[in-house]
């Protein structure tokens, strides 16, 4: 399992819920993903055939929880995770 995580100082769980939303659903579209937010909670999860990420929002912190299957080749994790990491660090221009 991987997790990245990153904090907003200055902003608040609801702004980085919206962000973050927005980018994992364009993530989700992209690549279909089944996706899936709760905007009460501050948080979502995506999956597709066996693979599952997940994240939530706490205290200006978003954090996000991917799993994949066991197949599946590391450089395409890396893929991933690199790619989550870009969005994550533009979020807040």
């Amino acid at each position: 399992m991987a997790r990245i995580s990153r904090n907003y100082p200055g902003r608040t769980d609801q702004e980085i819920f919206a962000r973050v939303d927005e980018v994992m659903r364009d993530i989700a579209r992209r690549h279909s993903l089944d996706y899936r937010s709760d905007g009460a909670g501050l948080q979502g999860s995506v999956a597709k055939l066996g693979g599952h990420g997940t994240f939530a929002v706490r205290g200006g912190e978003v954090a996000v929880e991917l799993k994949y299957p066991m197949l599946v080749p590391g450089s395409l994790k890396r893929k991933v995770e690199e790619d989550i990491t870009r969005k994550l660090d533009g979020l807040f221009p």
